[in-house]
């Protein structure tokens, strides 16, 4: 949806963001993310839609963001976060999104999964990640089991009220609190890939450590 109001140039308000495309400004809703992702996938399409909120807020600092020269680096691949990434920026459709992963992970929800991204609109980038302890230790074992032989109902059960909570805490609590983001006035090329992806030890398990 376009905009015509006096706060065109506000990146986020409420469950809202706002972003330039080819010079009309659009008003996003999460409602708009959801429709495409009814129930297993409302953790992923939550935290991407909010990393992308985030990533607004960071790039906007001399005039709202824009999609004409965005790309994206996920380290996160679950199709959730991707569509909401996309739904948002229309990095995917324009090929400029990559997703890494460590090489173990398959393309699933996986111990070694990053809730991180990085978001470069040709002149900076933005490194967004959600604060290390928001998702629980117990979380990661699960992502891990789903899928195995071993796999319960009970299991299934407890990821899915995982996510319900998860989804439900990333919406109450401000950006700030559940992202840490980092500016750089260096923008990445199309295809590049983040330094800190390159470290060897990029991709040890998230969960140690958290609480």
């Amino acid at each position: 949806m376009s905009s015509t109001s006096s706060h065109a140039d506000t990146p986020v308000e409420g469950t809202m963001v706002r972003i330039r495309d080819d010079g009309h400004v659009l008003e996003l809703h999460y409602d708009g993310a959801m429709t495409h992702h009814a129930g297993s996938l409302w953790w992923g399409t939550a935290v991407g839609y909010r990393a992308m909120q985030a990533a607004a807020q960071a790039l906007s600092a001399d005039g709202l963001w824009s999609r004409d020269n965005l790309y994206i680096v996920s380290a996160h691949p679950g199709p959730g976060v991707r569509d909401a990434i996309n739904y948002v920026t229309r990095t995917v459709d324009r090929d400029r999104f990559k997703c890494v992963e460590d090489a173990d992970c398959g393309g699933r929800c996986h111990s070694s999964m990053k809730f991180e991204w990085w978001v470069s609109d040709g002149k900076q980038t933005a490194a967004v990640r959600l604060r290390p302890d928001f998702v629980p230790a117990s979380f990661y074992h699960l992502s891990d089991r789903l899928g195995l032989p071993e796999t319960t109902p009970a299991d299934k059960l407890a990821f899915e009220i995982f996510k319900v909570n998860l989804s439900t805490r990333i919406w109450n609590a401000p950006l700030s609190e559940s992202f840490q983001i980092e500016v750089a006035d260096a923008p990445l090329a199309v295809g590049e890939i983040p330094a800190p992806v390159q470290a060897a030890s990029y991709w040890d398990r998230t969960y140690e450590g958290a609480r």
